[in-house]
């Protein structure tokens, strides 16, 4: 259920079930309620947008578990999030070892995301191609297993990758120029384009799914990516959409950034 409001961005009711699990996991020294109950609540954070908060709740979720399913379950979060905060070694760290443990035993549910995750620190370190081939797998693979939401996490993830080329930033600026040529050409002049399209896919299945989680900042990243081209209108619609979201998840970090967005372009 926490993971169901996670994906639905039910902030107010996975905050309640954090703290039911947590005083119960403390009550009688249930190391899997502990544990949960740490993962709902980087959970809680994450919907907000304070990612420094969901880390530490991630971390301490995997400093108690006893098991290893419960453990790959906080390090996937932990190494998605800390992508996102620009900690790219512990990310790296923590999605290794799902991938690991998933090609050795078969653990798929969540062997898949961290594979598309791990792409993205694979782009990082400046491996454009095989990092987009692992994403682009682990998509093919979500369709053929219709879970729709690990194939619009995929779309969304392939869509930041092209907004960065598109604006020239990350990972552009860490690129070996010479070992990626044959990318950058392929690449660079439809970045743009292609970043819009995955966005605007990641925003259908999260739609059809009720996935407002991944649906507002999906949103909010396309407005910024209109911003970076000078189309103000359809940013502004989209950063309103972003906005209307994220009131109703109380997703107080992510209002804050989608608000100060909006009025820039004013």
């Amino acid at each position: 259920m926490g993971h169901i409001y996670y994906l639905q961005g039910k902030r107010k009711k996975i905050t309640k079930l954090a703290k039911v699990l947590l005083d119960y996991g403390q009550k009688h020294s249930n190391v899997r309620c502990l544990t949960v109950g740490h993962i709902c609540c980087g959970y809680d954070y994450e919907i907000a947008g304070d990612l420094p908060s969901a880390n530490e709740c991630y971390r301490k979720a995997i400093e108690v578990s006893k098991d290893p399913i419960y453990s790959h379950w906080a390090m996937l979060f932990l190494g998605t999030a800390c992508i996102q905060t620009g900690q790219f070694r512990e990310a790296e760290e923590a999605l290794q070892e799902i991938v690991t443990h998933s090609q050795k035993f078969g653990y798929g549910i969540l062997g898949k995301v961290a594979y598309a995750a791990y792409g993205i620190v694979l782009i990082e370190k400046g491996k454009m191609s095989e990092g987009l081939k692992m994403i682009e797998e682990a998509k093919q693979s979500s369709l053929k297993n219709e879970r729709r939401w690990v194939y619009a996490f995929t779309e969304y993830l392939l869509g930041n990758v092209y907004a960065q080329i598109a604006k020239g930033g990350k990972p552009l600026n860490l690129l070996s120029m010479a070992k990626n040529i044959g990318f950058l050409i392929r690449n660079v002049p439809n970045a743009s384009k292609k970043a819009e399209e995955h966005f605007n896919k990641a925003i259908e299945v999260a739609k059809e799914i009720g996935a407002n989680g991944l649906l507002g900042p999906a949103y909010l990243d396309l407005g910024l990516l209109y911003k970076t081209k000078k189309k103000t209108k359809q940013a502004e619609e989209c950063i309103t959409r972003a906005i209307e979201i994220f009131v109703k998840s109380e997703a107080d970090v992510y209002l804050r950034q989608a608000n100060d967005a909006l009025v820039s372009l004013q």
